[in-house]
C-alpha cells in the first residue's frame, strides 16, 4: 500500500503525527500482533517481518511529508521558538538549562513529593536486562539490528552488550537491589539505530514509572497519571482516556491520551482539532517480569506508565521536531536575545 497518499493532504507536523499514530494502531496492525501471539516460532518470524515492513512504510510516509512541511517552513524564515520558554524563569547568569533537563527535573520533583525513588540505570546493558528480563522474546522486532546498537564487548554468556533501547531495562535491575514493595521512576537517555530526520534521532529521553506492591489496580494507575499531568500542566483539569495496545512488559497494555491542555479539549493546532493528545503507554506489569524480579507472582503485582520526555518537552514549550534538542544549536539553547 502507498501510505504517502494518506499523508499528502496534511499541512502540519501535528496532523502527520496524529495520522501516523492512527495507522500504527489500525485493525490491520492489531490483527498481525494477535497472529504473532498465537503463531508457532517459525510463523512468528514471518509475521513479525511483515509487521515491521508495514510499520516502516507508515513511518517513512509520515517522515517524508513532515520533511516537505519543514522545508516549506524554512523558506518563510520560520522559527520554532516559544518566547515564554526563554523567560527569566529558565535563565541564569551561569548558562541556560536545556529544555529536556528542565522537564526531567520537573518530573522528578512531582514524583519525589509523593514518595517515589529515582533510578537512572546504565546506558550500556546486557541483552538480558534490556530485552529478556522485561519479557521481550527473541522474535520481537525490537531485537532486530536496525533498532539496536550492539557493542563488540560481550557478557559472561557470550551475548553482545547493547546501548539501552528503553529505560524499562532498569526495572528488574532495580528490583534486584531494592526489596518490594517499591515505587520508582526511571528517567534517562536511550538509543535507537534510527535514520535521523524530523521526528527521529539516535538518542532521546524516556521516562518510566513503576509500582510493585501486593495490591495494585488500574484505578490507582489512572489517578497517578491524571495527577501527574495536572501538576505538569500547571493545575489544569486533565482528562485521561485509554486504548488497547501491546507492550511485552504489561498485560493488558494500554495507550493513553490526555485532553489538550492548550484548548480545554475544544480543538486547536496542537491537538489537530481533536481535543486529545496521545502521550503515554501504561498497564499492569506482566507476571513474567514480576517473576524475573525474583518475586512471587501470587503475592506481588504492579503498574507501569511511561512516555517520551522529548514529546512532553515539545508540548510544554510549543516546539516542533526533535533534532534541535540534540544538535547543539546555540541559538536554540541560549534563546533569542532581548
Amino acid at each position: 500500500m502507498d501510505y504517502s497518499k494518506e499523508f499528502a493532504n496534511k499541512s502540519t507536523i501535528s496532523a502527520c503525527l496524529t495520522l501516523r499514530d492512527q495507522l500504527l494502531n489500525s485493525e490491520e496492525i492489531f490483527d498481525l500482533i494477535n497472529q504473532v501471539k498465537e503463531a508457532n516460532s517459525d510463523e512468528k518470524k514471518n509475521i513479525g517481518a511483515k509487521l515491521n515492513i508495514i510499520k516502516k512504510e507508515i513511518q517513512d510516509a509520515s517522515d517524508g511529508r513532515i520533511q516537505i512541511i519543514q522545508n516549506e517552513q524554512s523558506k518563510d524564515n520560520y522559527i520554532q521558538f516559544d518566547p515564554t520558554f526563554y523567560s527569566s524563569k529558565y535563565r541564569s547568569a551561569d548558562g541556560h538549562k536545556h529544555p529536556i533537563s528542565i522537564v526531567v527535573e520537573e518530573i522528578v520533583d512531582i514524583f519525589s513529593k509523593i514518595g517515589f525513588d529515582v533510578f537512572e540505570g546504565s546506558l550500556v546493558e546486557s541483552q538480558w536486562y534490556n530485552f529478556t528480563s522485561v519479557n521481550t522474546p527473541d522474535y520481537h522486532p525490537a531485537r532486530d539490528m536496525q533498532d539496536t546498537f550492539f557493542l563488540k564487548q560481550k557478557d559472561t554468556e557470550g551475548y553482545n552488550f547493547v546501548m539501552r533501547t528503553q529505560v524499562t531495562a532498569s526495572a528488574v535491575k532495580y528490583a534486584k537491589s531494592h526489596p518490594a514493595p517499591f515505587k520508582v521512576i526511571f528517567p534517562g537517555i536511550v538509543f535507537r539505530n534510527e535514520n535521523v530526520d524530523a521526528t527521529h534521532d539516535i538518542n532521546f529521553t524516556q521516562f518510566d514509572m513503576w509500582i510493585v506492591d501486593k495490591k495494585t489496580n488500574l484505578a490507582q494507575l489512572v489517578g497517578l497519571i491524571k495527577k501527574f499531568f495536572e501538576e505538569f500542566f500547571d493545575g489544569k483539569n486533565i482528562k485521561v482516556r485509554f486504548r488497547p495496545s501491546y507492550f511485552p512488559f504489561t498485560q493488558p497494555s494500554l495507550e493513553g491520551d490526555i485532553s489538550c491542555p492548550f484548548c480545554d479539549s475544544q480543538g486547536c493546532r496542537v491537538c489537530s482539532n481533536s481535543g486529545w493528545i496521545e502521550v503515554f503507554g501504561a498497564g499492569p506489569i506482566h507476571k513474567n517480569v514480576i517473576a524475573n524480579m525474583g518475586l512471587d507472582t501470587d503475592e506481588y503485582n504492579g503498574l507501569a506508565f511511561g512516555f517520551g520526555v522529548d514529546r512532553l518537552a515539545q508540548l510544554k514549550f510549543g516546539l516542533q521536531g526533535v533534532s534541535q534538542f540534540y544538535n547543539g544549536n546555540l541559538k536554540f539553547l541560549r534563546g533569542r536575545e532581548k
